[in-house]
């Protein structure tokens, strides 16, 4: 369990190193610091962008970023869930429950 869990967070982690790292460097080729349309909703920049701006990479990469934990989690629910332990599959339920909300809200 611990080898996939630390494999999810490290590929998560370079995922978002590599977004953030090329959002900059296209920023800094381009000099393109602005949003088109002031829009960066992650559906808008997955859903038929021609072109993603630096501004979307840079949105990507903290994206991947925040998603990391998220999917750490979920996956720690498959784990307990095979494991058949119930308290921890319980624990990492809530857990994943408070990071959607907050995330919804805004907090944190």
């Amino acid at each position: 369990m611990g080898a996939a869990l630390s494999k999810i967070l490290r590929g998560g982690v370079l995922l978002s190193a590599a977004l953030v790292l090329l959002g900059l460097v296209l920023t800094a080729v381009t000099a393109d610091t602005s949003s088109p349309y002031g829009s960066t909703e992650l559906s808008w920049i997955l859903g038929c962008d021609p072109f993603l701006a630096p501004s979307h990479v840079l949105f990507l990469g903290f994206f991947a970023l925040v998603a990391t934990p998220v999917v750490c989690v979920s996956a720690s629910i498959i784990v307990f869930l095979r494991e058949r332990d119930i308290r921890f599959t319980l624990i990492a339920s809530l857990v994943l429950v408070i990071l959607l909300v907050s995330f919804y809200l805004g907090i944190g």
